[in-house]
């Protein structure tokens, strides 16, 4: 039997977030930014942070963002192929660099926000 897609998405969206929250270095939000950086690709991943519905992005663009060792371990927590993490990560990316971004804003004095 498998799960409903909200269950796949909630699951997915909780494995995201405690990834992006990793403050090791080259690892979690800032390694991702780090990486798209590097890839040339910072100003697609950075316009996620500030979307209110971030648009799907391709497996390709996810591989650069992602190391094959955290995917598989992904796929592996999820019980899922590869292909189908990369797949599922094409949406789910993008709304929990927004989501982890709007985290890091409530984190900031009042001051800095204004």
């Amino acid at each position: 039997m498998s799960l409903p897609t909200v269950q796949i998405g909630t699951e997915l969206a909780v494995l995201l977030a405690d990834y992006l929250g990793d403050q090791k270095k080259d690892q979690g939000y800032d390694g991702l930014m780090r990486r798209a950086a590097d890839h040339l690709i910072y100003h697609l991943v950075s316009r996620w942070r500030t979307a209110p519905e971030p648009k799907a992005t391709t497996v390709a663009v996810v591989r650069k963002l992602l190391p094959v060792a955290d995917r598989t371990h992904m796929a592996k927590a999820q019980g899922w192929s590869l292909g189908d993490l990369e797949n599922q990560l094409t949406s789910a990316l993008p709304k929990a660099v927004r989501d982890h971004a709007r985290t890091l804003s409530c984190r900031l004095p009042r001051w800095h926000r204004l």
